[in-house]
This record gives C-alpha cells, structure tokens and sequence, in this order.
C-alpha cells in the first residue's frame, strides 16, 4: 500500500511540475499572431545560437498548443522544451510527451517520445533502461521509416560499449545510407550520424575512416553551426591526431573542445575524455601537470558513477606516479576508486551484455527465422530450386575448373617459352592461345607507337636521356624507395616534367618502366645463377627491388603472362 501510495504521489508531483515548467510564462505580444509554423521555424533557427530565445519560442508553443487543446503541438511544446533542457529536466518533459502521445494513440509521436527516453538513460550510462526504451520505441515505429533507422543507430551505439565493432557499425552506416539515400542529409541528425562513426571508428582504432567522417562532419557542421558538435567532432580529431603522433597539433584542439564543453553541464562526459587526452599527452611530454587532469577526470568519474573502459586508463596512471613519488595515502585512495571504477564496468556492461542478446539479439534471429519457416513453407517447389541452384553450382565449379587448367597450362607455356629466350621481349610479344594439347598464335601484339618529342626541348630531351640511361646501368631501379618524386630530384628536375619524359622516351608511365626494368633484371639473374633459382619467391622479389610477394607476382604476371613460381620450376627442368 505504501508503494503505491508513493506511485500516485510521483504522478501528482510530476503533473505539477509540468504545469510549473510554463508558470508565470507570459506569450510575447509580438508572437501571439504567430503560427505554430513560425514558431517552429524559429525555435529551430535558435536553437543552436542563443538558448534564451530558443527557450521563449518552446514555451509559446506549448502555451498555445494548451490554450487550443491541441494535443499534437502539445506534444511539439514539451519536445521542445527538452531539447533546450538540463539532464535532471529532460525525464521530465520526455515522460510528459509519452502521457499526451498515449491519448493521442499515435505510433510515430510515442515512438519518437521513447526513443528520447532512450537517449537519455544512455548518457545518463543506464544501458539497460536505455535498451528497454529503444526497443518500445522500435516497436512503435513505421518500418524502413527515418525513425525506425535512427533507433537502430542508437542501438548500435550501445552495442559500441560493448566493444562489439562489427555490429555497431553496421547499425551506424545503415542509418548514414538511408539519410543520403532520401536526401535527409541537411538535418542536424545527418551530422550527429557522421559524428557518430568517426567516434566509433576512433574507438575500434581505424584511425583513417574516423579522420574521413570528421572532416565530412566539420563540412556540416559549418551549416549548422552547432557548438556541441563542433565540439565533439573537435575532440575525435584531436584524439586522433594525437594517436598519430603529433601530440603538439593535438594539445590546442582537445583544450578548445573542452573548454567549449565546460560550458554546458550536460557534457561533462566529454569535459572527462578531452581532459583525459590532455592529460595522455602532458605525461608523454614529461609534464608533471598530467596529474591535475587526470585528477580532474578523476573527480567526474566519482561524481558522475559513469565511466568507460577508456577512462578507466586514467587509474593505473595515477596509481602510478603516486607510487614513484612515494605518497601512500594517495596511492590507496586511486586504488580504492579504481576498484570502485572496475565495479561499475562489471555491472554495467555484463547486465548490458546479457539484455542486449536477449531482448535484441535474440529476438532478431528468431523473428529471421520464422520468416525463412514460412517462406519455405509457401514454397512446394523449394526443393527443387534448391537442386537446380545445386546443378548451376556444380556447373560453374565444372567451367571454373577447366578454365583454372587451361590458365595452369598457359602459365606453363609461357614459363617454358620465357625460360628457352634469351630476351624476355621475344616472349611478352606473343600472344598465346592454350588448348588441350597445343599452342596457336592467333595475332602478334602491335607495338605501340611512341609519341612524338613535340613538348620538350631536345637539350633536355638529350640530358634525360643519359641520365635514364644511367639510372639503368646503376641499377638504381632495384632500390626499393625509389619512386618519381625521389628519381626527378635525383635527376635535378620537376616530378610532372620527368614523368613526361618517360613517356615519351619510354613510351610508358614510370611505374610501368621501373616494372620493366625489374622484371628484365630478375630474369637474366634467374637464367645466369641457378643458386638463385632456389631461394623463395619472397627472397627474389626482395633482389628485384619489390617490397612484399604480392606487388612482385602482380608485375611479373602482368609483363610475362605467367607466374614466377612456373618460370623458376620451368628453368630448373630446362637445365636437366
């Protein structure tokens, strides 16, 4: 009795409170003509630049939306209001949206309301709650809808606390790919999607993608204008940069995010994170005021009871220096938070663990399954499908394999032919056609005419060609580093004109020349030293200048039509 009691009396005090959000609220003479449209329109244009107008038209709407009893901008009113309101506010005005959408027995209005809700146990670091709210509000929502797909992101990114990459991804890009595909990417939420998958690409280490997502989220965001995003995306590109080594870039970046964080008290999550990366690179410098960030993170964490495993990094750290220094009293005390830290993961992401499979997860393979029972019992021609799918793959495995031989048997010619030619140009000319048994020539490749010197001067023309003529008696194309930018200083020229030149004088780019002259090198070495032949294809590559097998193979397939490994099997039989 007592509990229920308590229940009725949260529901009186709560209704009042909503009646006190807009108490003493007066609607300004100049917006009382105004349409709720207008209102709409300029409460979204404030928003984000000044709070205290923002606030004014959120409470006009909810003001006129009472005054009309229209349940719908009610409804708009208290979003409003929301999106404008503190942490310890935001329940409030969320379960207000939740109570007028369920008399209005609207899907889309309840699904949009318990998805807030949602949002708000995740930051509030509630996961469990947070995945309940998701899940009632996905059920609310029309399928394939916006909603739907911004649910399932935000699923994604409880699935990113678990560390659970592939998943989280997955959700976050399906969102990304169905705002561009209905050209919904001006919303605000089109750049809290990009945000999003730069963090987590961030946190699962793909360093590269994240810096791409944050610079296409800088590109909106200087649209939007939005100082907690710009803040955010601030901070990913700081934490990234400084994860590239260049801490000295990093340090200026993450200090602006967080002081732009420091502004708004809903963010104090992020004030932890921007201070913890400041505080990782101070203690790389040496910088004894590592410390004081570190603390700082410290103090959020006990306050907050929220955490991550990448802050919890922060402890062994304090532990740490507090140890070097000799200070016991302050080694127990981080030890007895980190303990406390420790607790709260635990707790927090094994529950989170366990609902996630079973409420989400689960679910989802079950209701994939019935449907796949039930297609197939539609179906009385499955089976048969099933065995005409069977005969196409056998067939195709059949054809797959004959051309595999007939390929086998033409890297076979060509090795023998490579291997009995002196010149490895005698070979690459011929085109060869590999039946059962034979070899026809069925056309002979046209040489490619060269380009006429028409650009260049023939002093110069002259000059490049002694040099590249020397590059070549030096053997300087089996240096590993050498590339076009290196060879034109070398050669005291301009990249764009020595690659010119090459073309013209070569009739071929550079890559394709350094290929040639590689290639050409390595096989007159396998034809003259028969010690050579019996090193690995990776010992040869590395003597043709090649840095890795792969690039190596790919070359010298490209210029012979077959593959080392047959050429070297075809000289050492050659010699028998």
């Amino acid at each position: 009795m007592q509990k229920k009691f308590f229940f009725y009396l949260l529901i009186f005090c709560q209704n009042l409170y909503f009646s006190q959000s807009i108490k003493g609220f007066r609607i300004p003479d100049s917006l009382k003509q105004k349409s709720f449209e207008q209102l709409e329109k300029s409460f979204e244009k404030q928003l984000y630049n000044n709070t205290d107008k923002a606030k004014i038209y959120a409470n006009t709407i909810l003001s006129k939306g009472k005054k009309n009893k229209n349940d719908e901008k009610i409804v708009d009113g208290y979003e409003s209001i929301y999106k404008i309101s503190n942490n310890k506010q935001a329940i409030s005005f969320i379960d207000s949206m939740i109570t007028v959408s369920k008399k209005m027995q609207k899907p889309e209005y309840l699904s949009k309301a318990y998805r807030y809700k949602g949002v708000y146990y995740y930051y509030d670091a509630d996961y469990t709650k947070s995945l309940d709210n998701y899940l009632v509000a996905k059920g609310y929502a029309e399928k394939d809808s916006e909603l739907y797909h911004n649910i399932n992101s935000c699923i994604g990114l409880l699935k990113l606390e678990l560390q659970n990459y592939p998943e989280a991804l997955k959700l976050l890009i399906g969102y990304k790919n169905y705002l561009e595909k209905n050209n919904l990417t001006n919303q605000i939420n089109y750049e809290k999607c990009l945000y999003n998958l730069s963090y987590a690409y961030h946190v699962s280490n793909n360093l590269d993608s994240s810096n791409y997502y944050v610079k296409r989220g800088f590109e909106q965001n200087s649209k939007s204008k939005d100082q907690d995003l710009y803040a955010s995306l601030s901070l990913v590109s700081g934490i990234n940069t400084f994860k590239q080594g260049n801490s000295k870039l990093a340090l200026p970046i993450l200090e602006k995010a967080s002081k732009i964080f420091t502004k708004n008290p809903d963010n104090i999550q992020n004030v932890a994170l921007s201070e913890y990366y400041i505080g990782q690179i101070l203690y790389h410098n040496k910088n004894k005021n590592f410390i004081d960030r570190f603390e700082k993170v410290d103090s959020i964490i006990i306050a907050s009871k929220n955490v991550s495993y990448e802050l919890r990094n922060t402890y062994p750290l304090l532990i740490d220096y507090y140890k070097r220094i000799g200070n016991k009293e302050k080694q127990l005390f981080y030890i007895e938070h980190l303990l406390s830290v420790d607790s709260i993961l635990n707790k927090n992401y094994s529950f989170l663990s366990t609902e996630i499979n079973k409420k989400y997860d689960t679910p989802l393979l079950l209701s994939e399954k019935e449907s796949l029972i039930a297609d197939l019992n539609s179906k009385n021609y499955t089976l048969f499908w099933l065995l005409g799918v069977g005969g196409l793959l056998i067939t195709s495995l059949i054809f797959l394999q004959i051309k595999n031989r007939k390929k086998i048997k033409l890297y076979q010619f060509k090795a023998n032919l490579l291997a009995k030619h002196q010149d490895i140009k005698d070979v690459i000319s011929e085109e060869v056609e590999v039946t059962d048994n034979k070899a026809t020539y069925p056309s002979l490749k046209q040489e490619t005419e060269k380009p006429k010197l028409s650009n260049l001067s023939n002093n110069k023309i002259k000059q490049l060609r002694i040099q590249l003529e020397e590059f070549e008696r030096t053997k300087r194309f089996l240096d590993k580093t050498i590339n076009l930018d290196l060879l034109s200083k070398e050669l005291n020229t301009n990249r764009a004109y020595l690659s010119k030149s090459v073309n013209e004088l070569k009739g071929q780019n550079f890559p394709q020349y350094l290929n040639e002259l590689r290639i050409n090198y390595i096989d007159e070495e396998l034809k003259k030293y028969k010690n050579l032949q019996k090193h690995t294809i990776a010992a040869i590559a590395d003597k043709a200048g090649y840095n890795n097998v792969e690039s190596f193979t790919k070359a010298f397939k490209k210029m012979t039509d077959t593959l080392p490994s047959y050429f070297i099997k075809a000289l050492k039989e050659e010699k028998l």
